[in-house]
């Protein structure tokens, strides 16, 4: 947990300095103005857009998973309800990670069980958008595939490119890394449980944190070091 709040925290303002300057350092550079006008700006875009999704991606995970239990039927109610009480049971775990966070490195002990419980919410959110495919979106429950029917589709389509870009890769690297793609194959549940960590708790934790600049203190004095409190 603290190593990787200083990674994630040093990362943060790496990458402020970096976008503050790349401008002036690509006019040294010997590549051609479409790299250096075009397709680095992209780069960078792409970079900072990758920056905030990371910072929100709580926020993201709370408003999907809202949304996926009130889709299940949007007729009935009680559907709604338990959207809004699983939703204020994610929120009561965020901010126990929040509390936790400040309390700084003692917290790291304990972290793992708020850890845990972002994993169940994972599964979840993961069951709850199968299930919303194949019984709502598709209906497979009772009439099957309409391929008259462009709702279904486009969620056909979406299904397809985002399950083929994933085999893509394999194939495409299975000839000369076979291991390595039997290994990511392997990995792939435990990567879904360890999400909770690496996407909330951690990142909460860096966030809480960001005042602790021990993570890039290289050559300072030894006295700015660490969180300071005043009484």
């Amino acid at each position: 947990m603290k190593q990787r709040r200083r990674w994630i925290n040093s990362s943060l303002f790496a990458f402020l300095y970096v976008w503050d300057n790349y401008h002036f350092n690509s006019l040294d550079s010997k590549h051609g103005p479409f790299d250096k006008y075009i397709k680095l700006n992209l780069a960078m875009v792409m970079a900072m857009l990758s920056l905030v999704t990371s910072y929100i991606s709580p926020a993201l995970t709370f408003y999907i998973l809202l949304c996926t239990i009130e889709q299940i039927d949007l007729t009935l109610n009680f559907v709604a309800i338990i959207a809004r009480v699983v939703s204020i049971i994610y929120i009561l775990f965020y901010l126990i990670a929040i509390g936790g966070s400040l309390m700084g490195g003692i917290w790291t002990k304990y972290a793992q069980y708020v850890s845990v419980c972002f994993g169940v919410f994972t599964y979840i959110l993961l069951g709850l958008v199968c299930y919303n495919i194949v019984g709502v979106y598709l209906n497979l429950n009772q009439n099957g595939v309409d391929f008259t029917n462009f709702s279904q589709m486009s969620i056909l389509v979406m299904i397809l490119v985002n399950l083929g870009i994933f085999f893509i890769i394999l194939i495409i690297h299975i000839v000369t890394h076979p291991k390595l793609v039997w290994r990511l194959m392997l990995d792939q549940l435990s990567y879904i449980s360890y999400q909770g960590a690496y996407t909330q708790t951690m990142v909460i934790h860096a966030f809480c944190n960001v005042d602790d600049v021990s993570w890039g203190t290289k050559g300072s004095s030894s006295s700015h070091g660490g969180k300071k409190y005043e009484t």
